[in-house]
């Protein structure tokens, strides 16, 4: 545990919501880029999507500056792991490709330390902030405790995010272990959508989040924020 305590000390004024310890060595070596630990890190929001057709500013300015922060800490993590002696590699800089998919998912580190699932609209979801969260990485060799996966969906029946996607995106399915995300989301119409709404500021990404602000799960953390 020494190395988690020591971790989560070098994090510990940067707002950090979660940290999950995941082992990784179940994942074939060339997707992790060969390392054996993820060490994900998350901050959650405290602005919140618009659900109607006019999507919010505010939110938009939180999405940016969330991701923001967290590639910082990203590269910051990984700086200071090389600096104690061991192997690090930031995630914060990986590109998509074409059809809107990375090496290794944020996500795939987060159910592989225990954080959470993964919902019906193919986000992370936790009981602490629903999927109001953003989320990036650290691998390294570093010998970490890690936490125990989470291999099945808590969503149940709920589908409001099914019913609420502005680009009829979510299929409704429930998630399992080893689920292509294409079984979940149709991304090209995610993306659609995501550019149509983002018209009104001349951007491409971060306008839409409603299947973030309607997930009970994050109902549930929002009643807690505004307590």
């Amino acid at each position: 545990m020494e190395n988690n305590h020591w971790v989560e000390e070098k994090l510990k004024d940067r707002n950090i919501a979660l940290i999950g310890f995941a082992d990784l060595s179940e994942i074939d070596t060339e997707i992790r880029y060969g390392y054996q630990y993820g060490i994900c890190i998350t901050i959650a929001l405290k602005v919140f999507p618009s659900t109607t057709s006019e999507p919010s500013k505010d939110y938009y300015d939180e999405y940016k500056a969330v991701s923001a922060r967290l590639r910082e800490a990203s590269d910051f993590l990984a700086d200071k792991i090389k600096e104690r002696g061991f192997n690090a590699y930031s995630l914060a800089h990986l590109k998509q490709n074409e059809a809107y998919r990375t090496q290794l998912p944020f996500k795939t580190l987060a159910t592989r330390s225990g954080l959470g699932w993964i919902g019906k609209s193919a986000a992370l979801i936790t009981k602490e902030y629903g999927n109001a969260i953003r989320l990036n990485g650290v691998l390294t060799d570093m010998p970490l405790t890690v936490g125990t996966p989470i291999n099945e969906s808590l969503c149940g029946k709920c589908e409001e995010c099914v019913k609420h996607c502005p680009g009829y995106a979510i299929k409704g399915n429930i998630w399992s272990l080893h689920m292509d995300r294409d079984n979940l989301l149709d991304a090209i119409n995610c993306k659609k959508a995501v550019m149509e709404r983002g018209k009104v500021f001349n951007v491409t990404d971060g306008t839409c989040g409603i299947c973030i602000s309607v997930c009970p799960w994050t109902k549930r953390y929002r009643s807690e924020l505004e307590l």
